[in-house]
């Protein structure tokens, strides 16, 4: 099935009628897509990741559920439905809060609009579904570990945001 993405301006405003397919990357100049980062926290600080399946792009990584927003979706439904499919978890859309937007350009040509998320809630990883063809496990993690773990290597430009997140919702 095809996946339809709908394509933004630089100010994040839809562009009316303009949707383009994923795998595409048919963006004019000043064209984005949307991608969300959705961060789960617990009542102890502790964050969920994920790690990528084999055989997908960043295979073997950890990360925060994250993914594209579909034609129709706005951010924090596409939050929400990327931490459904891809943990099995129900998430309460009262308890999530936007944390940021940025744009970011990848190696291939494409360019997005990113959406980092932030939800509480306490989830038990082995009540977890996880999506089999994006991820291999799931664990909790301490926010000083999240921050010494992701501040390296590629995942400190990826996550560059994420030393102001902890700070502001494990305080």
């Amino acid at each position: 099935m095809k996946e339809l993405w709908d394509v933004y301006d630089a100010r994040g405003e839809k562009i009316p009628g303009r949707i383009t397919e994923r795998g595409k990357h048919a963006l004019g100049k000043g064209e984005y897509h949307l991608v969300v980062f959705a961060w789960i926290i617990n009542d102890k600080n502790e964050f969920i990741i994920s790690r990528r399946q084999k055989g997908k792009s960043f295979a073997g990584k950890w990360e925060c559920t994250c993914g594209c927003a579909l034609a129709g979706e706005d951010s924090l439904q596409a939050a929400m439905r990327e931490v459904s499919e891809e943990l099995g978890l129900s998430l309460d859309a009262e308890k999530g809060e936007f944390f940021k937007r940025y744009r970011r350009n990848y190696p291939e040509g494409a360019r997005a609009l990113c959406d980092v998320w932030v939800f509480r809630g306490n989830f038990d990883i082995s009540d977890m579904k996880l999506q089999k063809e994006e991820v291999s496990e799931a664990k909790l993690i301490s926010s000083n570990d999240l921050l010494e773990f992701f501040g390296k290597g590629t995942y400190k430009k990826r996550y560059e945001y994420l030393p102001d997140l902890v700070e502001k919702y494990t305080k």
